[in-house]
């Protein structure tokens, strides 16, 4: 079949530091693998028309209207799920939704079909056999933009003291110039410094974490067999039992670093446990494949 990808990340240099950007092409490089032809539009061309059999809007920050014409219509909401209207979804052929809580609560509001299609891994990039000697890793890494706002898990390591690293932009409001890396940076050195990092931290839009929305980020550190430390949700609990180090408050937070320091060995071999299933289940070729599956029934 041939594919149009709506990728909600500007195109050229500006959409570069884009999560929405490698999550579209990771996507487009997995349908290509499964044979089928596939075009990226990015925001500033979801204006222009191509033949194709699918049009699939990665549903993000920007609401895209479904386009004219013969090809099947379908949308895929990763974040910002507070923003999607019931009449959104009943404009579109094909719904899919990365929270099965959400996708159950949406199929009632629009009265039809929303698919549970959770975010997934590029498996192909991320080897947890490249990965250091667990007494080698020190530093705890964080990998995201302010979003304006002070993100409290990374304040809250760096108020610990932790060996913290952060690449994003607008810390340098939030956070002391030593824990800045970068205002970015390139995905393809991401799982390097996974490879050598003793955990990740991780935290969600609040809207994601209340309709059940699991971040790409768990994805990528459990496939490389990484520990991470994230703020609670119940499907993260129910997806990777045992497996993450969840806080709900300040507190906790801190239990979760002690414990981190302190099983550190066995916390390790849980992440990597894990990392088998997560390559197998949550990859973009498992996901092209479901998305084949459905949209040409």
């Amino acid at each position: 079949m041939r594919w149009v990808i709506k990728n909600p990340a500007p195109g050229g240099a500006e959409g570069l530091h884009w999560g929405d950007r490698r999550f579209g092409l990771s996507l487009a490089a997995a349908l290509t693998r499964q044979r089928q032809q596939v075009e990226t539009h990015f925001r500033e061309e979801w204006g222009r028309t191509t033949e194709a059999d699918v049009v699939l809007v990665l549903r993000g920050k920007f609401a895209c209207a479904p386009a004219a014409g013969r090809a099947r219509q379908a949308l895929w909401i990763l974040s910002h799920p507070e923003s999607v209207t019931a009449a959104e979804c009943s404009s579109y052929d094909a719904v899919f939704a990365a929270s099965a809580r959400h996708a159950l609560e949406l199929s009632g509001l629009a009265r039809r079909p929303v698919h549970p299609l959770l975010q997934c891994t590029d498996h192909q990039a991320l080897d947890p056999r490249t990965a250091i000697p667990a007494e080698l890793r020190r530093e705890v890494v964080f990998i995201g933009n302010t979003r304006g706002v002070p993100r409290q898990p990374v304040l809250w390591a760096a108020e610990l003291g932790l060996p913290l690293r952060v690449w994003g932009r607008g810390w340098e409001e939030f956070l002391d110039p030593g824990y800045l890396v970068d205002r970015e940076i390139p995905a393809d050195q991401i799982p390097a410094q996974f490879a050598k990092a003793k955990c990740t931290l991780n935290d969600h839009w609040p809207d994601m974490r209340r309709l059940g929305y699991v971040n790409d980020r768990v994805f990528d550190a459990l496939a490389s067999g990484l520990p991470l430390i994230s703020d609670h949700l119940e499907e993260l609990q129910r997806l990777f039992p045992g497996v993450c180090l969840l806080y709900k408050n300040k507190r906790e937070f801190a239990d979760c670093v002690e414990r981190l320091w302190l099983e550190y060995p066995r916390v390790l071999a849980r992440a990597r446990e894990a990392s088998a299933a997560v390559r197998s289940d949550h990859s973009f070729d498992n996901r092209a494949r479901r998305l084949i599956e459905i949209l040409s029934a």
